[in-house]
């Protein structure tokens, strides 16, 4: 998700308790917001998975953390180092957990209300679901019709 500007709505968000994919995103995407708050027709959707170490931070109102500068114009940023790992490997001790699955980065997922936070030892798994409107179904339209 490298678009700046493309902006993102949740659909739905599940915790599942399955053992690769327990973090679970589907949006709705464009790149004008109108097309969002109207329900447009062709806005994407799109299915945002972390994989099954990922940690579930929540919101930055969730800790009570200062927002200066955590403001970004793309829809999924990667940082390496953040308040948020920072505030994890204090908190959490994540310096010490599976260390053996490399080092833990932090994913901000910013949607149209808020942004949601994710540690992670991954990249997540993002998959282009195709445009809301696409049903499948063909409309043909009919200028006379023939009696039978």
């Amino acid at each position: 998700m490298t678009t700046e500007g493309y902006v993102l709505d949740i659909e739905s968000f599940q915790m599942k308790g399955e053992m690769y994919y327990p973090l679970e995103w589907t949006c709705f995407g464009a790149e004008d917001a109108t097309r969002l708050l109207t329900w447009g027709a062709e806005r994407d959707r799109i299915l945002i998975r972390f994989e099954q170490y990922a940690v579930f931070l929540g919101t930055i109102e969730d800790h009570a953390m200062d927002e200066t500068g955590l403001h970004n114009a793309y829809p999924i940023v990667k940082l390496k180092t953040s308040q948020f790992t920072r505030f994890a490997a204090e908190t959490m001790s994540t310096e010490r957990v599976n260390t053996y699955r490399g080092s833990l980065s932090h994913y901000v997922i910013r949607t149209v209300e808020q942004e949601f936070h994710v540690l992670a030892y991954e990249d997540p798994t993002v998959l282009d679901l195709g445009k809301v409107g696409d049903t499948g179904v063909v409309v043909t339209e009919v200028n006379e019709v023939d009696k039978f």
